[in-house]
Parts: C-alpha cells; sequence; structure tokens
C-alpha cells in the first residue's frame, strides 16, 4: 500500500466550510492518535492541534475516575466551529486551581481533533484519520502510561475498552475513515 500524502490531498480539496480545514482522528486509547499528532505538526503548520484528553474530566465511579465531556466539548469547540473560526478553549487540568481555564482560539488554516470517539461529533470533517492498533497493544501502552497501580489502571482501561469495542461495532468508525493508519508502525511510511 502506497502511503497517503497528506499535503497533497490538502492541496488538491476545498475546506468543506469554505474557511479553514478540520481533520479528525479517531482510534482506540493507547492507539498512537497524540504520537501520530506530534508527526503531523511539522507536516501541517498553522493548524490548530487540539487534544480531547483536555475534556477528560472526574466522575463518581468506583472503578473509572474520569470520563469525556462530550456535551461540553460540543457546546465550548463543535458548535462554535459550525459557524466561526473562533471559539473559547476550555480544558480540564487534574493538576492546577481552578481546574477549568479559558483560552482563545482562531483557527487560521486549519483544525486538527485528536480523540477517541471523534468522528462522533456532528461536525462535516475534510479528512478522519483512525489509527488502528491492536487492542492488547493499547491496553499495555495506556496501562503503562498510568502513575496509579495497575489493577486499578487495569480495571478501569478494561471498562474504556468495552465502550470502544460497542463504538467500533455499533458506528463502524474504520469504514468511516478516509485514511486507516496502522499505530504498530512507524507514521513516516504512512504518511
Amino acid at each position: 500500500m502506497s502511503a497517503f500524502d497528506i499535503t497533497t490531498y490538502l492541496a488538491t480539496h476545498t475546506p468543506k466550510n469554505g474557511k479553514f480545514f478540520t481533520i479528525a482522528i479517531d482510534g482506540r486509547g493507547g492507539s498512537g492518535k497524540s504520537s501520530l499528532v506530534e508527526y503531523l505538526k511539522p507536516v501541517l503548520p498553522g493548524f490548530t492541534m487540539l487534544n480531547g484528553d483536555d475534556y477528560f474530566e472526574p466522575v463518581e465511579n468506583q472503578v473509572v475516575w474520569g470520563d469525556f465531556n462530550d456535551k461540553r466539548f460540543a457546546e465550548d469547540v463543535i458548535k462554535p466551529l459550525k459557524v466561526s473560526s473562533t471559539f473559547t478553549y476550555k480544558p480540564y487540568d487534574w493538576h492546577t486551581e481552578p481546574h477549568i481555564t479559558e483560552k482563545n482560539i482562531t483557527i487560521t488554516k486549519g483544525f486538527c481533533l485528536e480523540r477517541c470517539f471523534s468522528f462522533r461529533f456532528d461536525l462535516d470533517w475534510d479528512l478522519k484519520i483512525w489509527v488502528e492498533t491492536p487492542k492488547d497493544v493499547c491496553l499495555e501502552r495506556g496501562i503503562a502510561r498510568e502513575s496509579m497501580p495497575k489493577n486499578r489502571a487495569l480495571g478501569a482501561w478494561k471498562i474504556w475498552q468495552q465502550q470502544e469495542n460497542d463504538y467500533i461495532h455499533d458506528f463502524r468508525p474504520q469504514q468511516k475513515a478516509d485514511v486507516v493508519i496502522d499505530g504498530a508502525r512507524p507514521f513516516e511510511v504512512q504518511l
């Protein structure tokens, strides 16, 4: 399979909203979405890159300690992007007080969201990239990055992976993707 040339793709397409490109990067937790964004930053200069984990917030649950606040993210980011290139970004920071701060963002060239379940948001994405990585590799990566005891992290990740399984089964994001990237292979040979 030949590599997908993202810069050529964008150069030969017009943004659907007529103003700026929108890219969604989706995949399981631990699939390599954040690493892909780091790889893309110099490839897509001028793009605003957002990490969906900025809207991952505490929940009251005995096993999982957090979940995505989709309602707040849709209101803060997705809804404004449908009509404008500016919005007030309100990330949640677990380590500071206050936990939610505000940052005004203006999109110029493009917007890239890296987040699990991102294809599900009601935005007419210009490009949807799915990062496909074996579930066991994702679990291993996820557990390795947690700072809590392995047993506690494992219990939460098993619940989150079941949510991802349901999403993959019901929503079929791989079939909705414009491009599927192998999260276990180097990005430079695929893009």
